[in-house]
């Protein structure tokens, strides 16, 4: 191993060399704070050395040089034991060293230097030394005379309480990187919480998923330090919600984004499909490393993070984020996407995922439940032919009447659905009375008055239909208590009852049947008239008459089923009033 020689106004310096020369770069801020109180305690120049290599990452100046390589072992067993030791010791000369583990350094380092511990007046002063170092002479005792005298125990006791005072600064300068670290991440970590809590507040069935879209790219957003947060969704097929995400055909392209996209719906197809198969079931984070590739396929795109919108086997769509906007005090400073964007999106969109699932199981439920009742429905009408559609007919009658009133969407659903069941129960009276062209027996109409109480024991059980089962049981009782089956009086019947009573009898009167032609408007308007405050509430006959023109087009019109959740109607043909599918 050669020894390299420093030129000084004096001498040269303690070295010992590898090829790899002076790399005093390397050293950490706080070994070259140590150093720098090091030299200022004893107005003496150190050499930094890597004891496994012996290769030099700092040279002294000033210093004679000495060889180091027979002390390579000595030294590691110094750097290991941490704390200052005398290296080597000719009277007056001694070689300091100083353990450097506690300053961020990595490996076995040492800072060595020599001293002189006894006055100097001649060169046979430092002359056992000279030969023992193999040092110039002449040179070392113009060095050495220079020198202030230490005692050894003092170059050790002053050595270490340096060695102390800049490894409690390291230390306390590491906590604080820690503590800020640790703010960053939990200033992130509450943001993630708060915006994960804001948008699990605003999850319910019937809430649209566009809604909670919209929601979701604009708090990631102002989380996420990006040029665009986007939501695409390839197809539609799981989730009923074509017309509240704008779509005109069911599996349309739907893309919901925050700030400037940099692609188009049209090219995220093809776009999704060259990140590669990867990107269905696991987030995909790509930076410049990656897009900056001759081999890339979208300039615009500089990073990305991709997670899909997930539930089981479902694939619903992808959360993206395009485009680092730069370094924030809470996120990387190369100005890349990493973990911490990621696991927040991938939080999202596991929240995304599982709410479609769960959008997607309930119209699948209430589509379920839909054709229940509309087979139920079909078995009344194939029951009794001469009353085709009029379940049908009151419902809609009666939802017209219910908005009039100022019913809320709650009740305009279940009056709806006790419209199209009111008469369920007519599945259990004998056909020849319920087909029966002419006036009925008493006998008969006592079987008729049975119905209501028939369809309760039909429908009981059902959950759904709880809150119908009082409609359906009390649409025929009348305002002055001559009704049935309870003879209740007045507002003692249920008030959606007391709706359906009026519908039903509007489209009983109104309707033709195979054995009379249905009455007149002006007929059907004075029997309203005569019956209010006897048969029916007269409140909701007076709404009646506010709407009569709407309830008599609803009488004569044909159409497909209706959602059984009226807030899906639309408006129907220009100039219709009534809604319709």
């Amino acid at each position: 191993m050669a020894t390299t020689k420093v030129s000084t106004t004096t001498t040269d310096v303690v070295a010992t060399t590898s090829p790899g020369g002076d790399i005093e770069q390397n050293l950490p801020s706080e070994a070259h704070q140590m150093l720098r109180s090091l030299e200022r305690a004893f107005g003496q120049s150190f050499s930094v050395i890597e004891c496994a290599t012996g290769q030099v990452i700092r040279s002294a100046t000033g210093c004679p040089v000495i060889q180091l390589d027979r002390h390579l072992a000595t030294c590691e067993q110094i750097a290991r034991r941490g704390r200052p030791e005398i290296l080597d010791e000719v009277s007056p000369l001694l070689l300091l060293a100083v353990p450097m583990a506690g300053t961020g350094v990595e490996g076995s380092v040492l800072a060595v230097a020599p001293f002189v511990t006894d006055r100097v007046e001649c060169e046979d002063d430092v002359a056992a030394a000279v030969k023992q170092f193999e040092l110039n002479g002449k040179q070392t005792f113009h060095w050495a005379a220079a020198q202030m005298a230490w005692r050894p125990q003092a170059l050790l006791e002053t050595s270490a309480a340096i060695l102390e005072k800049a490894t409690l600064q390291t230390s306390t300068a590491q906590l604080k990187r820690q503590m800020a670290d640790i703010s960053s991440h939990l200033l992130m970590t509450f943001e993630e919480i708060t915006l994960l809590h804001r948008l699990t507040e605003h999850l319910s069935i019937s809430k649209s998923v566009s809604d909670i879209c919209e929601l979701s790219v604009n708090w990631l957003g102002d989380v996420i330090p990006a040029q665009a947060v986007a939501i695409w969704f390839e197809s539609f097929d799981y989730i009923d919600d074509q017309r509240t995400l704008g779509q005109t055909d069911d599996g349309e392209a739907t893309l919901i984004t925050h700030g400037e996209c940099p692609l188009s719906k049209d090219d995220l197809a093809k776009f999704m499909e060259r990140l590669g198969p990867n990107v269905a079931t696991e987030p995909v984070v790509l930076n410049r490393g990656a897009t900056s590739s001759p081999t890339w396929f979208y300039p615009d795109v500089r990073e990305i993070i991709s997670v899909p919108i997930r539930e089981g086997n479902r694939l619903f769509g992808w959360l993206l984020a395009l485009n680092h906007t730069g370094a924030g005090d809470i996120t990387n400073s190369e100005g890349e996407f990493g973990t911490v964007e990621a696991c927040l999106m991938a939080s999202v969109a596991t929240i995304l995922g599982i709410h479609c699932g769960n959008i997607a199981l309930y119209h699948e439920q209430s589509e379920f439940f839909s054709s229940v009742v509309r087979a139920l429905t079909s078995a009344i009408d194939a029951k009794d032919p001469y009353t085709c559609g009029h379940s049908d007919r009151v419902a809609r009658l009666a939802v017209c009447l219910a908005r009039q009133l100022g019913c809320d969407l709650e009740d305009l659903n279940t009056i709806y659905l006790s419209g199209l069941l009111h008469d369920i129960g007519k599945i259990g009276i004998d056909d020849n009375v319920l087909r029966k062209p002419g006036a009925l027996t008493p006998a008969e109409f006592e079987h008729i008055k049975t119905h209501p109480d028939l369809g309760c024991r039909i429908l009981d059980g059902v959950k759904e239909l709880d809150k119908v089962m009082p409609v359906v049981r009390h649409h025929h009782e009348a305002w002055n208590g001559a009704g049935y089956p309870a003879g209740l009086k007045a507002e003692e019947t249920p008030f959606l009852a007391r709706i359906v009573a009026v519908a039903d009898s509007i489209d009983a009167m109104s309707s033709d049947r195979p054995y009379r032609k249905g009455m007149s408007d002006e007929k059907l308007d004075a029997i309203l008239r005569d019956g209010a405050g006897k048969q029916w509430d007269p409140k909701i006959v007076e709404a009646a008459f506010e709407v009569r023109d709407e309830l008599r087009h609803i009488g004569k019109d044909e159409r497909r089923p209706l959602s059984l959740d009226v807030d899906n109607w639309h408006a129907a043909a220009a100039g219709a009033a009534q809604p319709s599918a």
